[in-house]
């Protein structure tokens, strides 16, 4: 069978497709096209009685909504560039108008779906303007089957796509192979000044800012402090980083992470990326850390985004906390990992734990009863963000007050509500807005430190 990588063709989707799978309008290189019979498809198919497919077809209709969103019809026409990193480059996505084309010869007289005829008809048309093939991406297999007979390319949706937040984000962070100062001839082409060293501009990606990490093979690890057309200016982190909370980074991110999580200029840090590449346990290490070691802050605040947390919580037995932490376990988790040992039973972990919660003051809430707080003295962190829609983002981005630093969390690959895509999370809003504040930052892992089988689940479930 051949590979969709392979195939280097415009694709031109069916409705079929999107419904089965909203995220592979992001998962192709090259352009995609879709037709207003899709979109009027797509309509019918959100009224329909069977919730599923009415959701699916929404959640299609959001994705595309986020992505043409303030384009004009001629932007459209033009083509709109689908999200890109240095990762991950994708095509453009066009709207295409098939409702006035003439019906080639081989469908005048086609059975069958007339809007199955219509999308084909289409994707004949423009195989015939771009002088180029193209390829119809569909479900149903007679459709595939009758494109294949009249000369237009078709396949399935092969896998399902998962969406990672390195191939859609801007990752706050760019590696190097081997040693970064051996790509420069002589001294001249990096300059130092005290703890400051300037490099040209070209050594770095086009996604080089202010607050932006980098690191090499060999062991440096830096942060951008100033860029211009030129020269990129950047500090260096020390080779040996202390222990926060007892914990060492496990690899360059992490050490990115740590360094970002207990900086007293930031007041924002945002950390996305695969399960089990260590969010919460640094955000946790990194609180207790300044809340009891360095005192700057005086409670972490948890709270969760989802199950019932939207909602009030009201009719489970206990209190807002016992209520909570069955939901909050990775929290609760990290605490446990990071303070048992050896030779200690799980019932004295337990009750070192729940010292440690005692004494850092830390405080299990729910979303719903956030409106109105304003949380000062505090490390906030909100955890799970990717099932979180812009307005929920916003609303706890906002409940900061004095002295709080607030720690988002989250992974796009693990989205479970069918009203939240890839685009049109808050997590991917936050990180596209503050990556252009002066007191915020950007982490996107890329690297699972849970187990092999953690890391091949990520990398192909």
């Amino acid at each position: 069978m051949k590979n969709v990588n392979d195939n280097r063709n415009p694709r031109v989707f069916d409705t079929s497709a999107l419904v089965h799978d909203p995220k592979s309008l992001l998962a192709y290189r090259d352009d995609i096209y879709i037709c207003l019979t899709v979109l009027e498809e797509l309509d019918n198919l959100k009224e329909r009685l069977d919730k599923s497919v009415s959701q699916d077809a929404r959640a299609v209709i959001r994705m595309l909504e986020d992505i043409i969103n303030g384009h004009s019809s001629e932007e459209m026409e033009q083509g709109i560039q689908l999200p890109c990193t240095e990762t991950a480059k994708r095509g453009k996505l066009f709207i295409g108008i098939d409702t006035q084309l003439d019906f080639a010869k081989e469908l005048k007289h086609a059975i069958g779906s007339d809007a199955d005829n219509r999308i084909i008809n289409y994707a004949l048309h423009l195989q015939n303007q771009l002088q180029k093939n193209v390829t119809i991406v569909s479900r149903d297999i007679n459709m595939r089957l009758k494109a294949r007979t009249i000369g237009v390319d078709a396949e399935d949706v092969l896998v399902d796509n998962q969406v990672s937040d390195i191939d859609l984000l801007y990752t706050g962070v760019q590696a190097f192979t081997g040693d970064l100062f051996d790509r420069c001839e002589d001294e001249k082409d990096f300059a130092m000044s005290g703890k400051l060293y300037r490099f040209n501009r070209d050594v770095f990606n086009d996604e080089a800012q202010v607050n932006m990490y980098w690191y090499d093979e060999v062991g440096h690890i830096g942060k951008i402090k100033e860029v211009n057309e030129e020269h990129v200016f950047t500090t260096l982190l020390q080779r040996k980083q202390e222990k926060i909370w007892g914990i060492l980074p496990k690899n360059p991110r992490q050490a990115v992470a740590l360094d970002q999580l207990t900086d007293p200029e930031l007041d924002l840090n945002i950390i996305l990326g695969p399960a089990g590449s260590g969010k919460t346990f640094l955000a946790v290490a990194s609180g207790l850390h300044q809340v009891i070691e360095t005192k700057q802050y005086k409670k972490i605040v948890v709270v969760r985004s989802r199950d019932f947390m939207d909602d009030d919580p009201g009719f489970l037995p206990g209190d807002l906390t016992e209520k909570s932490l069955p939901l909050l376990a990775g929290v609760t988790d990290a605490l446990i990992s990071m303070h048992s040992s050896d030779g200690a039973d799980e019932k004295s972990t337990r009750a070192t734990v729940e010292h440690i919660i005692d004494k850092a003051n830390i405080e299990f809430t729910s979303m719903a009863y956030f409106r109105g707080r304003s949380i000062d003295d505090a490390v906030l962190i909100i955890d799970e963000a990717q099932n979180m829609t812009r307005a929920q983002m916003k609303g706890m981005l906002s409940r900061g007050g004095k002295n709080c630093r607030t720690i988002v969390l989250g992974n796009l690959a693990q989205i479970d509500d069918r009203f939240v895509t890839a685009t049109s999370s808050g997590a991917s809003a936050a990180v596209n807005i503050y990556r252009h504040y002066e007191k915020g930052s950007v982490l996107i892992f890329d690297e699972v430190e849970r187990s092999s089988l953690a890391e091949f689940t990520e990398k192909n479930f």
